[in-house]
């Protein structure tokens, strides 16, 4: 499939011809004039005797069929080493689903780290009304950014999960293949086509958007460390995962740091990790942030706060224990606007994407993104409305 702007999917029309003189015949031509080319594109026209708001009604129709056309086209950004070799067997039952729904699409395929960010730009400028996109957390943090910073603020997001943890896939309810025969590709794409998008909110970090979590310090060394070693994460990504905190913990030394929440309250000290959320879902499998809600315009902050290595495992582990509760060592805050300052500098990351080091700052965009997610979660208490 080629790169470019989405088709108008017409093709030239036949006219309807007009009756034939005759007994009749001018009754029969009064309702033949009316048929035009429009019937071609399946409008039901209605004869201007028999309705005076025909115009009207003409109108609607071509527009509730332009509607319908509009947003069945969608560009798919595909990142073909995203999670395991075995799951991207299952990625066509997608393309087919969107084609058995009568959907337009075109398959773009990411090259390098990065590029699903600056193809998810080319695909709003080139006015595609929806992108959707295949691959793990960072492909579809890339993507997010990318849509944004090119002022896609209305173009809606899809998402068919194909990566090794599936965070957001997995806060979201959306389904991710467990096997080369799995067909959750196809069920994720008919989430799209079945269900209209809705609005979340996303995070920005230093001009750069993120869907699910930004964070500083220890945890962004270990996703250093881990996507330096992809063959080693896509084999055994728990372990993979696992091996590399433990072992960048032993070594890691906090850093001097000052946050400074909406400009009111200043926090001082030396913190091994801050974590700023969107979602509830924490590293795959623990929710830490049990009061989250997607909608609300807020971060949710987890700050800890001691530099024991020993303590701060400690921390972890209650916090994963029991996550309403609120363990010495780690503070919670809400916060519409965040400024991290590190001395020495800290790295961070957003959605798993390592992409720098403090200062930062991090902002919470209000419902800043139109994406297409199952109902039960849209109704559900991860939503503030």
């Amino acid at each position: 499939m080629q790169q470019g702007g989405p088709s108008d999917g017409s093709s030239t029309p036949t006219k309807m011809p007009r009756c034939q003189g005759g007994a009749g015949s001018q009754s029969r031509n009064a309702q033949c004039v009316m048929r035009n080319d429009l019937t071609d594109y399946g409008l039901r026209i209605t004869p201007v005797a028999s309705s005076p708001n025909v115009g009207f009604e003409l109108l609607l129709q071509a527009d509730a069929m332009f509607q319908s056309n509009h947003h069945m086209k969608a560009v798919i950004i595909r990142n073909p080493i995203s999670g395991s070799p075995q799951r991207q067997f299952a990625f066509a039952r997608a393309v087919q689903a969107f084609e058995e729904a009568g959907w337009e699409v075109d398959v773009w395929v990411t090259k390098r780290k990065g590029h699903a960010r600056e193809l998810a730009a080319q695909a709003v400028e080139a006015g595609w009304p929806t992108i959707v996109v295949a691959g793990g957390d960072g492909s579809i943090g890339q993507t997010v950014d990318g849509m944004l910073h090119a002022g896609g603020h209305d173009v809606s997001l899809g998402i068919i999960p194909m990566g090794t943890g599936n965070v957001f896939a997995r806060e979201m309810g959306l389904p991710f293949p467990k096997s080369p025969g799995d067909d959750a590709p196809a069920r994720a794409a008919r989430i799209i086509i079945q269900n209209e998008p809705v609005r979340i909110d996303v995070g920005k970090a230093n001009g750069h958007h993120f869907l699910s979590w930004a964070g500083v310090g220890l945890d962004a060394r270990v996703t250093e460390e881990v996507e330096s070693q992809l063959a080693f994460k896509r084999r055994a990504p728990l372990f993979s995962y696992g091996a590399t905190a433990v072992s960048t913990l032993l070594h890691y030394q906090a850093g001097r740091v000052r946050l400074v929440l909406d400009d009111e309250e200043v926090i001082l000290g030396r913190f091994p990790l801050v974590v700023a959320a969107n979602i509830r879902l924490y590293a795959r499998y623990f929710h830490l942030n049990p009061d989250a809600r997607i909608d609300d315009g807020l971060m949710d902050l987890l700050i800890f706060t001691d530099p024991s290595k020993i303590k701060l495992a400690l921390s972890a582990v209650r916090l994963i224990i029991q996550p309403k509760r609120r363990p010495a060592g780690v503070v919670r805050r809400q916060a519409r606007r965040v400024e991290i300052l590190a001395d020495p500098p800290q790295p961070y990351h957003l959605d798993g994407d390592p992409l720098g080091v403090t200062p930062l700052t991090l902002e919470s965009v209000h419902r800043g993104l139109r994406i297409h997610l199952p109902p039960a979660i849209t109704s559900s208490s991860r939503f503030s409305s």
